[in-house]
């Protein structure tokens, strides 16, 4: 005489299942939201670079860079420099890819003319401050230079 027997998972065998994907579950989503952050970041870089040539290509036609935050020169947001590089040095004044209301900043050194910085913020490092001859000051002391 034969016996059924009868084939399939116990529950405890299920358990270990679900909490094995879980657990990968978890690992994937941490991965792909440092993967996202270094993704923001790496553009903001590539931004500001194109900033920066078009700084370069306006200096040389002008002889200086554009005076785009008024006579104080205090430092203002780069769509201020709208009006000097768009459309013929840049097509557009690139936004922060995350948030387009926090923007990446402009200061234009006072003496001769020969110094600028933009100030950028980061996500997954420090913020800080990258240009031509720029002042360790401009945003203060802890803003590093990039």
């Amino acid at each position: 005489m034969r016996i059924k027997t009868q084939s399939g998972f116990t529950i405890v065998e299920l358990l270990i299942v679900i909490v094995v994907i879980g657990i990968l579950a978890a690992i994937t989503i941490v991965a792909f939201n440092g993967v996202q952050t270094r993704g923001y970041d790496s553009r903001r870089t590539n931004d500001v670079a194109g900033i920066k040539k078009a700084l370069e290509m306006y200096k040389v036609d002008e002889g200086q860079y554009p005076a785009a935050c008024g006579a104080d020169n205090s430092g203002c947001s780069v769509g201020a420099l709208n009006s000097f590089l768009v459309p013929k040095y840049i097509p557009s004044i690139p936004q922060d890819p995350k948030a387009p209301s926090r923007s990446y900043d402009y200061v234009r050194g006072t003496v001769a003319n020969d110094s600028y910085a933009i100030r950028i913020y980061y996500e997954g490092i420090p913020s800080c401050k990258t240009g031509y001859n720029v002042n360790t000051g401009w945003w203060g002391t802890a803003v590093p230079v990039c």
